[in-house]
């Protein structure tokens, strides 16, 4: 499979962070592999998060060594779980978190009352939206991908025509 350009992630993450930055969050947990993908470039189980400004945080639950191949963020760290978030934030340099986005529209409400317990400072809000909005633009990279896959997939049905009566 493509990777997808450091460069193309880069400026995901930075146009990202500014919408973050204009909504007062301080930063963003992810946990949808979908959105994961999107901003890391793996679809490695793992948890991003995306402070509003600095380098993003990708904590690995499985699968380690892929990632590393396949992920150009440098803040990267295997984690056995995710009791392991609150220090893991803290050793990368994130002491200060009260207003969090959250991917409100897909998180299962157990993973919601762990994260209120976990970080009681913090008020989390639905970024699901502003997700959406950045990822309903194509970038250049984005459109190519899709030509290519259309291309592969008109293939696919031009060979079955042969088999199909």
């Amino acid at each position: 499979m493509e990777k997808v350009p450091a460069e193309e992630i880069h400026q995901r993450l930075k146009k990202f962070q500014t919408a973050l930055a204009t909504h007062n969050f301080d930063g963003a947990f992810l946990f949808q592999n979908v959105d994961i993908f999107y901003f890391s470039g793996t679809i490695q189980s793992s948890i991003l998060f995306i402070p509003t400004q600095g380098a993003p945080v990708l904590m690995v639950q499985k699968g380690f060594q892929m990632l590393k191949e396949e992920c150009p963020l440098k803040n990267i760290i295997a984690v056995n779980g995710k009791s392991l978030l609150p220090g893991t934030l803290h050793d990368f340099g994130i002491r200060r978190i009260e207003r969090v986005g959250i991917e409100m529209d897909v998180l299962p409400a157990q993973l919601y009352l762990w994260l209120a317990e976990t970080f009681p400072q913090c008020g989390f809000v639905d970024v699901s939206g502003l997700i959406r909005k950045q990822r309903m633009i194509k970038t250049l990279y984005e459109l190519d991908q899709i030509r290519k896959a259309a291309t592969i997939l008109h293939q696919g049905y031009m060979e079955i025509q042969g088999f199909i009566k």
